[in-house]
């Protein structure tokens, strides 16, 4: 076994799942993703499947899951220990998670919302069942808003995503479906349409909120410029990129910074009812 085929198990992850195994056929939906915090010893690897199949009855389950296994540094960096694709059938060995408590929402998980990857088994499997789910899956799926060219949904995220305009604008356009395995997005879309019916009044309240809390900043970052910036000279440096709309009323503007902070993005946060309530830099 290879320095990079060297399966890695901390205590912590160990204790999250059960110690029986199960061998189950599963339909991957996206690639891979890692993660790790500060206290973790190891980066914990994570691809969401569509459904699986419990080898032991035949059953089929449907519902969401997510596989999980622990790798190392360089394991991540080079894609490698199992190495699962999206959009693939595996027979795997798997141990499922526990029943637990959320130390944050408290709210209770159910069993075998995880599964530990053990061993893959065999690659590139074939099951009816599992590939009329992935071609569902795989179905592109769009809404056309008023205002706005046709938004495509990422089914991995919940979002619809494309082009459109605001306050004459060009700039792209991101709604919240309407929940996990939904293809609707009546909710935010309430959201949107009160946004662009009073856009022009949100993108002069945005510009003059982000000029108020960023302005001073913004001369710090320019010190070696010596030129200072007005509230005003800030405001009209700003440059619509992205709109981001959610259910009850959030909404998110985003505009490019004409290099005030080198690049940065600034974030307007708001709500339809309660106003805006934030200004930052990211990226």
């Amino acid at each position: 076994m290879g320095l990079f085929d060297k399966k890695v198990l901390s205590q912590k992850f160990d204790e999250r799942f059960s110690k029986e195994t199960k061998e189950v056929l599963v339909v991957t939906a996206d690639e891979m993703t890692a993660s790790k915090s500060r206290d973790d010893e190891y980066w914990t690897a994570m691809i969401s499947i569509l459904g699986y199949i419990d080898l032991e009855n035949n059953e089929l389950n449907e519902k969401k899951r997510y596989l999980e296994w622990e790798i190392t540094e360089k394991q991540r960096l080079k894609s490698k220990l199992y190495n699962l694709k999206a959009g693939k059938i595996y027979q795997l060995t798997v141990r499922e998670s526990k029943m637990f408590e959320n130390q944050y929402t408290h709210q209770i998980m159910e069993k075998g919302r995880w599964l530990m990857v053990v061993e893959v088994n065999k690659r590139d499997c074939h099951d009816e069942r599992l590939e009329r789910i992935l071609a569902e899956y795989q179905k592109e799926v769009s809404i056309q808003p008023e205002g706005c060219e046709s938004l495509k949904l990422d089914k991995s995220l919940c979002l619809f995503s494309g082009k459109g305009m605001w306050n004459k604008e060009e700039c792209y356009i991101h709604i919240d479906s309407d929940g996990d395995g939904k293809e609707t997005a009546n909710n935010a879309l309430k959201t949107y349409y009160e946004l662009m019916r009073y856009c022009e009044e949100w993108d002069q309240k945005a510009r003059e909120f982000a000029a108020k809390e960023l302005t001073d900043l913004a001369n710090d970052w320019a010190e070696e410029d010596g030129i200072e910036i007005t509230n005003e000279d800030f405001m009209k440096r700003l440059e619509i990129s992205e709109v981001c709309v959610s259910p009850d009323g959030d909404f998110e503007l985003f505009y490019n910074d004409d290099d005030m902070f080198y690049g940065h993005v600034i974030i307007v946060s708001g709500n339809i009812e309660d106003g805006l309530d934030s200004a930052d830099i990211a990226g």
